[in-house]
């Protein structure tokens, strides 16, 4: 809490916007988060992805030129087991990301963290057992989209990616406009460990434009959506 509070307004953190393995910046919108138990505090800066950058993220996603879809299903564990060891160190960073961003208590967002280090662990061991199996003839997907909400905005982002990527996936996360900050440490626990950015590519965006976009693609193989039964339908 004492290292967390201070981290608002001019101090808050800032999310890179990166696309295909460049990070953009230019004439996109800034978007500013507020702290929902401080009104008017702002928790974190971030750019929103243009209908541009998310076109570019799926022909990135698609063509996987990090090669993740063509390592070997241990060395993909491998690296996820390292992420959820990251998530591990990283516990206090995360549950203040949670706190200021999505309004979290200590006693809610320290178990979410939990959640979302077993989910990391599950997903490889599970991906791993079916890959090594002999009733099965498994492969990735190719592309999955995920899009998570705010009220667990750790585990949820987490689950999904986790999952798509331990079964040879590469993923787009398009994580709720409201708690884009604890998404992003999500996923730099996942590329500290080992994860490209090309495989795993983060988009901050409005759900009505640029993530309609993002879930009615074409090349977007997959969509792994938390959110309300409308949105489901679309």
């Amino acid at each position: 809490v004492a290292r967390w509070q201070p981290r608002c307004n001019a101090m808050a953190p800032t999310v890179p916007l990166w696309v295909a393995g460049e990070e953009r910046t230019g004439q996109r919108t800034i978007h500013l988060s507020y702290d929902p138990s401080r009104p008017g505090t702002i928790s974190c800066r971030y750019r929103e992805a243009t209908e541009t950058d998310v076109e570019d993220a799926v022909a990135c996603g698609k063509a996987d030129p990090a090669g993740w879809r063509t390592r070997s299903h241990s060395e993909r564990q491998g690296v996820l087991r390292q992420a959820a060891q990251l998530m591990r160190q990283r516990r206090g960073d995360l549950i203040g990301a949670a706190l200021a961003d999505g309004g979290k208590t200590i006693h809610e967002a320290d178990p979410e963290v939990s959640e979302a280090i077993d989910f990391t662990e599950f997903y490889a061991l599970a991906a791993n057992a079916l890959y090594e199996g002999n009733q099965f003839r498994v492969r990735g997907r190719g592309l999955v989209a995920v899009i998570s909400p705010w009220n667990f905005p750790l585990a949820i982002p987490c689950g999904g990616v986790t999952a798509a990527l331990a079964a040879g996936n590469t993923v787009i996360l398009k994580p709720a406009s409201d708690t884009v900050l604890p998404a992003w440490m999500i996923c730099e626990c996942l590329w500290d460990a080992g994860v490209p950015r090309e495989t795993l590519q983060l988009i901050p965006c409005q759900g009505s434009t640029s993530g309609q976009r993002l879930v009615t693609h074409d090349d977007v193989d997959v969509v792994i959506l938390t959110g309300g039964t409308e949105t489901a339908r679309q």
